[in-house]
């Protein structure tokens, strides 16, 4: 009796995994299936899901349609840069929630947490209205600086370094250690898991932002691979064959990153959340 509930539990266990596996890999199936579709065949709901003929060309027509080379580069510059100030900034504020004792420290850290729990489409009115105060719209600055903070990015450094042996920073001070040494030599190298699953979360995040560069940018010049995709849509026509094969580019980068990074993704995240 124990063995046919356990072999029950397994196997509703492993249907469980096949199903959420599908819901997940069947959008990308049929954008894979699309992009190379003849545009007939997309519009007609007799259609298979798999072409009955591959169009391998819709690829090089939307590569061709599009100034991808900028837009990737505005994409790179954008997601690199936000994700480096993220993390540095993410860290510094969480070794100081964790290590310092200072006045209103617990209403600071509630302020940040509070953070995650507002929308983004909330504050982003004045952040436009700022940015258009330092004439930052449609900059790489503009871009950059307003998402350098990362509420969930301090949060987690928070817990990693209070489970940090304290120790270390104590015999680093006898031996005349400031206190940024103590961070930058003795605390940052334990946090590299945290560093790697969190600096990848927050370049797929910044990778696929898309309401705050379409709000800041206005020009096709300055455009992130996210905004480009618009330029497929028209007000009358959308071309469905180009705007897949264009989104199935978009998404290459962040596929290869999820794919090669998931078990640091896990790791840190756990590392961080446990402590």
């Amino acid at each position: 009796m124990t063995f046919n509930r356990r072999l029950a539990n397994r196997v509703f266990f492993y249907a469980l995994v096949v199903i959420a596996v599908g819901v997940v890999v069947f959008p990308l199936i049929w954008m894979l299936g699309t992009a190379v579709k003849p545009n007939g065949q997309i519009l007609d709901l007799r259609a298979s899901l798999w072409p009955s003929q591959f169009e391998w060309s819709n690829i090089v027509k939307a590569w061709n349609s599009a100034p991808f080379g900028r837009w990737y580069l505005n994409s790179v510059i954008f997601a690199v840069c936000a994700t480096i100030g993220q993390i540095l900034t993410a860290m510094m504020a969480g070794y100081a929630f964790a290590m310092f004792d200072f006045p209103g420290k617990r209403i600071l850290f509630y302020v940040v947490l509070g953070g995650l729990m507002v929308p983004f489409t909330v504050i982003i009115v004045p952040v436009v209205q700022i940015l258009a105060t330092f004439h930052w719209l449609n900059t790489y600055q503009g871009l950059i600086v307003p998402n350098i903070a990362f509420a969930l990015g301090t949060f987690l450094f928070r817990q990693f370094f209070f489970g940090a042996p304290p120790e270390l920073g104590e015999a680093a001070r006898i031996d005349g250690a400031s206190e940024w040494r103590i961070f930058y030599k003795v605390y940052s190298p334990l946090a590299r898991p945290v560093i790697a699953a969190l600096g990848i979360i927050a370049f797929l995040t910044n990778w696929n932002n898309f309401l705050f560069p379409l709000i800041v940018v206005n020009t096709t010049s300055m455009n992130v691979v996210s905004t480009g995709l618009s330029v497929f849509q028209t007000q009358f026509s959308t071309n469905y064959d180009l705007i897949t094969s264009a989104a199935l580019i978009a998404i290459v980068p962040i596929l290869l990153v999820a794919i090669v990074a998931q078990r640091q993704i896990v790791e840190g995240i756990s590392l961080g959340a446990v402590q």
